[in-house]
């Protein structure tokens, strides 16, 4: 009876210590995957800055995810493990500047959002990088595979930029309409041709009085009269 109870306890124990360890092993997998999210994160930025440089200096068509890699100082296996082609790398390369950059406004005021979001708009387009990658495009044409890549990003662009005039609607400060994003894109139109097609720079004052000529035929009817 004795040697029974023994061998019980041993076996017990035996269990309680074969449990802790497998827990300890899975307490450093877990810790192992965070610590490689984290270290990951400043990997990912720095690709997908040295894929617009290169993107920038190169072109779409000579763009070789080899010199992406070099640039940005790791292996090739490791960007072609996150971005398996080199359209993947492009787009997700051109949408981090938007989500960077363009971060939806919420001010209290549809005025107050469309300067917010033209002032994004400016620090792009006359950015180094903002003018080398306009140029690209040109280059490379309206009818290319970067051009095609750069239409593809807009529908992800515009979910967040819509919440601008969501918000306004439902604060009435604009009438519901069947073109929501018209004053945005009106906006958008505007500091595009004036800092690229005219080389012009335009300052706080300019783009206050263009955001109040946009909002004169966009604005409802009560506020119109407000104005």
């Amino acid at each position: 009876m004795k040697i029974a109870l023994a061998c019980a306890a041993r076996r017990n124990l035996n269990g309680g210590s074969m449990q802790a360890a497998t827990a300890k092993r899975t307490a450093k997998r877990v810790s192992a995957k965070r610590r490689a999210l984290v270290r990951g994160e400043p990997v990912v930025r720095g690709i997908l800055a040295a894929a617009l440089e290169e993107l920038a200096s190169a072109g779409y068509r000579a763009l070789r995810i080899e010199d992406v890699a070099t640039r940005a100082g790791v292996n090739k296996t490791t960007v072609y493990r996150r971005w398996p082609t080199k359209e993947d790398l492009v787009r997700a390369a051109l949408l981090s500047i938007t989500d960077e950059k363009i971060i939806p406004p919420n001010t209290g005021s549809i005025r107050g959002d469309l300067i917010a979001l033209g002032r994004a708009i400016i620090e792009i387009q006359t950015s180094a990088l903002g003018q080398s990658l306009f140029h690209v495009c040109l280059a490379e044409g309206l009818d290319s595979e970067l051009m095609a890549i750069a239409r593809s990003l807009r529908a992800v662009q515009e979910g967040g930029i819509r919440a601008i005039v969501e918000s306004a609607v439902a604060r009435g400060e604009l009438a519901p309409s069947d073109e929501p994003m018209l004053p945005c894109e009106l906006l958008a139109a505007y500091l595009k041709h004036k800092m690229m097609a005219d080389r012009a720079c335009v300052d706080e004052a300019q783009l206050a009085r263009v955001v109040d000529v946009i909002l004169l035929g966009v604005l409802s009817p009560a506020r119109r009269k407000q104005v």
